[in-house]
């Protein structure tokens, strides 16, 4: 994703505009508005018309429609409105529209509140509603996270040294991650945008709703950027102008990895039931791509611990609302100042992938940085559109039965 700011890419999610030269992805890039039909069919082609948006096409169609309208016709009585709230309406609207529509159910579910003390913390709070009804809020803890000290990321910063050296090595696999991590994952589950249409779809908007979340929490903490603290960090690729924690690319991988993690457990495949190694490897490739972001220059380690944290929360709030089977709800709590600056980033600390549950408690169990509570869900209200989407998706992980 690219900030329209003059600063780097952080995210990437932006209409996955990253696929366009990424392989077999290639034709995706246009994949949010079929390309503006350049591909449709061979309807870009259209008889040397640059496409439908030109004025040449818009001439013909204008002499078409009067060499053969005719006399006009009665209309047909028969015709009715169409179903409202019907989630069978998905399937006829464009991927554009209905990223509007996912956005809007995730988003209207949250809430954000900041609390500006000598340690700036920031709270993601969720809306609990019943669908389609007037709202009744009651907002519930999400996600808190409170900024580390000065000193803490000045101890960091040996981090930022020792990992410069490897710049060299990690260079291809930092510019390439600069977009979406999506097409890192399919190195490791079998996806495509002809055979996997609809998980793409998930993960985009799961990634949009993550970059929703983790630019309102850096805005508010305001975290400095390593190159803020010394001339000799420079890093490899531009910083990002907006604030270091939570990492943008932790948040965004970790939730990609755990809610395709949660398709395949979801899908009922036999491989995938198997001991979590499936998703112990998009866990791995997850923290992979955070610490990539170290290694560039432009995060601390502290900033992919706080952003796995929410990447993971974040991750068990979508799959609330699309998985109509979900049997839990998770909050999490990243106290900064508890962290311990001299520690590394490691993700084992938060999560395990065999059971895909979050830790209860992260760091020392009587002064821990991080803890996690999890509950049964009681009365499940999950999203009917996203509901439609997972559904979908989980489908495209079944093996077919042979008859």
């Amino acid at each position: 994703m690219t900030n329209g700011n003059g600063g780097g890419a952080e995210g990437g999610f932006g209409g996955f505009g990253g696929f366009g030269g990424f392989g077999g992805f290639g034709g995706f890039g246009g994949f949010g508005g079929f390309g503006g039909f350049g591909g449709f069919g061979g309807f870009g082609g259209f008889g040397g018309f640059s496409g439908p948006d030109s004025p040449l096409y818009t001439e013909a169609l204008l002499t078409t429609r009067d060499g053969i309208v005719g006399a006009p016709l009665q209309l047909d009585p028969n015709i009715v409105q169409g179903c409202c709230e019907d989630p069978a309406n998905l399937a006829r609207l464009s991927r554009d529209v209905r990223a509007s529509i996912f956005m809007f159910e995730l988003g209207t579910r949250v809430t954000f509140s900041a609390d500006c003390c000598e340690q700036s913390t920031a709270s993601i709070w969720r809306i609990d509603k019943k669908p389609g009804q007037p709202p009744k809020v009651q907002a519930k803890p999400l996600i808190e996270m409170t900024a580390p000290t000065i000193d803490q990321f000045k101890d960091q910063m040996n981090y930022l040294s020792g990992y410069a050296d490897i710049r060299q090595d990690r260079a291809a696999e930092i510019l390439a991650q600069l977009s979406s991590p999506v097409p890192f994952l399919s190195s490791i589950v079998f996806m495509d945008p002809a055979r996997t249409p609809y998980t793409i779809e998930l993960l985009d908007t799961a990634l949009r709703f993550a970059n929703y979340n983790h630019m309102r929490i850096k805005y508010a903490l305001a975290v400095k950027r390593p190159i803020e603290f010394s001339p000799q960090v420079q890093p490899m690729i531009p910083t990002p102008t907006h604030g270091s924690l939570p990492s943008g690319h932790a948040t965004e991988s970790f939730i990609a990895a755990r809610l395709l993690w949660k398709l395949l457990l979801a899908a009922g495949t036999p491989q995938y039931q198997k001991d979590g190694v499936w998703g112990e490897m998009m866990m791995r490739l997850a923290s992979r791509i955070a610490i990539n972001r170290t290694v560039a220059g432009v995060h601390f380690p502290v900033d992919s611990v706080a952003g796995s944290l929410l990447g993971l929360t974040l991750a068990e709030f979508v799959a609330e609302y699309c998985d109509p089977d979900a049997k839990y709800r998770t909050s999490a709590k990243f106290d900064g100042p508890r962290f311990n600056p001299a520690h590394d980033f490691d993700w084992h600390q938060l999560y395990d992938a065999n059971d895909d549950q979050q830790a209860p408690v992260s760091g020392p169990a009587d002064d821990p940085w991080a803890t996690t509570e999890t509950t049964k869900l009681k009365k499940h209200k999950h999203s009917a559109p996203l509901h439609w989407l997972w559904g979908k998706a989980v489908k495209e992980w079944q093996d077919f039965s042979c008859k």
